[in-house]
């Protein structure tokens, strides 16, 4: 077929068009380099994702692999190692088995989203913290224990994912996270928190639920920004009086503990609306909490 009929059509053909054409003619493609790159070039121009893969299979197996996935979201497929894309800004690489990132990672200085749910990582290279452009990061459902201390260095983060994991501490350096507005954590081993949680001024969701959290921190209360606070299927058997200085706090959920009593400084809660605490010990509530005239409470 002539080389220029053949470009024709991969430059009309749809995307899902041009994947099935590489897998039935893998020769043809791998022997014309120039039909390669205009195959390239076609599914650069028309895809926002990429992915990055070493060169222990060909980029026709690779192809091929992509296609056969459940959801195709992975949709640009690069020919080089990770350092060439170091213009990328999203990177979906959720649904997978990897077990671990290779440092290079942290060369993606214009990197904004960055998608690494389900899969199977217990580590993360320090070179992570130089991801200094992050806003978006998902860790969400992998064998993480820990995390390294240079998460701290991701100055532009806005929200970080990382429930069902086996995380039992963090590190104090994830209060340099100043523009973290959303944070969870949901389903690790986490029995207590550091201080320095104190710090995250902008962070306006936090979900701790189904931990092991006994106690809370006095820093929680610096968190003035904060609306939604979830603390449900974990051990609190008390509530620090900090806690009544969350005064923009909606919604707070507190079911399934140990609490016996509430700090009266709750009363102070003038825009809590939700309240949760079913699953509890508690007799009573404090008289103050009266005054919260638009505050449904559930227990």
């Amino acid at each position: 077929m002539n080389d220029d009929v053949l470009r024709e059509i991969v430059s009309h053909a749809d995307i899902r068009s041009v994947f099935r054409f590489c897998q039935v003619n893998k020769t043809l493609c791998h022997q014309q380099d120039d039909l390669f790159k205009h195959i390239y070039q076609r599914l650069y121009n028309h895809t926002s994702m990429a992915v990055f893969k070493n060169n222990t299979m060909t980029w026709f197996q690779l192809i091929k692999q992509c296609y056969l996935l459940e959801q195709l979201r992975i949709k640009i497929v690069y020919k080089y190692s990770i350092k060439e894309l170091y213009t990328l800004q999203a990177l979906d690489l959720s649904h997978n088995q990897l077990s671990a990132l290779p440092p290079e990672i942290g060369q993606l200085s214009h990197l904004k989203y960055l998608d690494l749910s389900n899969n199977q990582l217990s580590a993360l290279p320090p070179e992570m913290g130089q991801l200094g452009a992050l806003h978006t990061l998902y860790l969400s459902h992998n064998q993480l224990s820990a995390l390294p201390p240079e998460i701290g260095q991701l100055s532009a983060l806005q929200k970080l994912y990382l429930s069902n994991n086996q995380l039992s501490v963090l590190p104090p350096e994830m209060g340099h996270l100043s523009a973290l507005q959303s944070l969870s954590l949901h389903n690790n081993q986490l029995s207590a928190l550091p201080p320095e949680i104190g710090r995250l001024s902008a962070l306006q969701n936090l979900d701790l639920s189904y931990n092991q959290l006994s106690v809370l921190p006095p820093e929680i209360g610096l968190l003035g920004h904060l609306q939604y606070l979830y603390l449900s299927n974990d051990q609190l058997s008390a509530l620090p009086p900090e806690i009544g200085q969350l005064n923009k706090l909606k919604e707070l959920y507190l079911f399934n503990n140990q609490l016996s009593a509430l700090p009266p400084e709750m009363g102070q809660m003038r825009d809590l609306r939700y309240l949760y605490l079913h699953n509890n010990q508690l007799s009573t509530l404090p008289p103050e909490m009266c005054q919260l005239n638009n505050l449904y409470i559930g227990w």
